[in-house]
């Protein structure tokens, strides 16, 4: 598997690495596979490997100029270590990168799309980033999506997105959602809001921080925003923004968190809130479920699958602060309505998003590769 994977401290900063650690967690229990997990380090210069829990682990060094302009490079690199493994299939996550080179490879692939890099790029802050991430989606669209062999799609979205453009076989199975999720016994705080994920222009944070400052004006409301601060002028605007509102205190940027501080964040929200202008089929919104979180998520992409509107938590138009305002508040202010969303998530959560489902479903797909 070759996969953005996340460090030693158990900090998840993306959907990816929450995918890889969850799959990875259920797929060791099949005595029948011999798992290797394969990721690019762009800061080492030498390869390096460390046994693990039933599953070995390979760092490659990337090629220092970057995903796209030292792509060929990575492609010899990976091409190396597998002729050394000699895997019987390579399955790549996401179709970036680590997809492209997998596809490339000469073995068997699957390639998991995680997101739709088009729409991506398009809420980049700068030019150079905006034009690498197309860059990156022109081999995407040739190697992952043109002339795949078999593809794992997350969401409905991405079939309906790529209108018939996907090659191969495609296979539906969601994100895979760890066991201790379900088991998170509910401690709601009223009042407390949990936003997890970047911080970045893409994720809509800062119509967030707006609307928690008008719902602030009548009742007691806390807003944490957790995840990755590497965008510092843009965590430096959120800040600003919370300071000029007046809601500065009631602001918490806790950074990335271990899985079991996230459960406990999750444990004590009264709601989870993703106002994002772009999003596939979010992590996030499949583990507030599990745990009986009410979701509140902008209507892009994927989510409009994930979120039950009026039964398992709203939708709304992205940037539209008002009607996200709105949401908040008419949430907040029915503690019968949240109870609901919460049973009917979960349930929804049980039947769909439990890893060792996710694991039987994978397998079969390999299976269906090895003909």
């Amino acid at each position: 598997m070759i996969t953005d994977q996340a460090d030693d401290t158990d900090r998840v900063d993306g959907g990816v690495q929450a995918v890889t650690k969850n799959l990875v967690s259920a797929l060791i229990g099949h005595t029948d596979i011999e798992l290797h997990i394969l990721s690019f380090n762009y800061e080492v210069s030498e390869s390096s490997t460390a046994s693990c829990d039933n599953y070995t682990k390979h760092v490659l060094p990337g090629a220092p100029l970057g995903t796209v302009s030292a792509f060929w490079q990575d492609q010899r690199t990976l091409n190396a270590k597998l002729d050394t493994l000699q895997p019987t299939i390579v399955h790549g996550q996401g179709a970036g990168h680590d997809g492209i080179v997998a596809r490339r490879s000469r073995f068997p692939s699957v390639i998991t799309i995680h997101g739709i890099m088009a729409e991506e790029a398009k809420h980049f802050a700068t030019f150079g980033q905006r034009t690498r991430h197309r860059l990156l989606n022109m081999l995407s669209e040739h190697y992952c999506i043109r002339k795949g062999q078999h593809t794992i799609l997350i969401s409905q979205y991405v079939a309906d997105y790529f209108n018939g453009r996907i090659a191969g076989e495609s296979h539906f199975i969601p994100n895979p959602i760890a066991a201790n999720f379900f088991e998170i016994q509910r401690a709601e705080e009223p009042g407390r809001v949990l936003f997890a994920g970047r911080l970045v222009p893409l994720k809509g944070v800062l119509d967030l921080i707006k609307a928690i400052a008008t719902v602030a004006h009548r009742r007691s409301i806390e807003l944490v925003l957790a995840g990755s601060l590497v965008d510092r002028r843009y965590v430096d605007r959120l800040r600003d923004e919370a300071k000029r509102l007046g809601i500065k205190n009631q602001v918490h940027f806790p950074g990335i968190l271990d899985a079991e501080s996230l459960r406990q964040e999750l444990s004590r929200a009264s709601m989870l809130v993703l106002p994002s202008y772009q999003e596939t089929a979010p992590m996030v919104i499949q583990e507030a479920m599990a745990a009986g979180v009410p979701v509140i998520a902008s209507r892009v992409g994927g989510t409009r699958y994930q979120v039950r509107e009026g039964e398992t938590g709203f939708l709304f138009d992205a940037r539209d602060v008002e009607s996200l305002t709105s949401r908040i508040s008419e949430l907040l202010a029915n503690q019968a309505m949240r109870q609901s969303f919460s049973k009917a998530a979960n349930a929804l959560a049980e039947n769909e998003y439990r890893a060792d489902t996710v694991a039987n479903r994978t397998i079969d797909v390999y299976r269906q590769v090895l003909g």
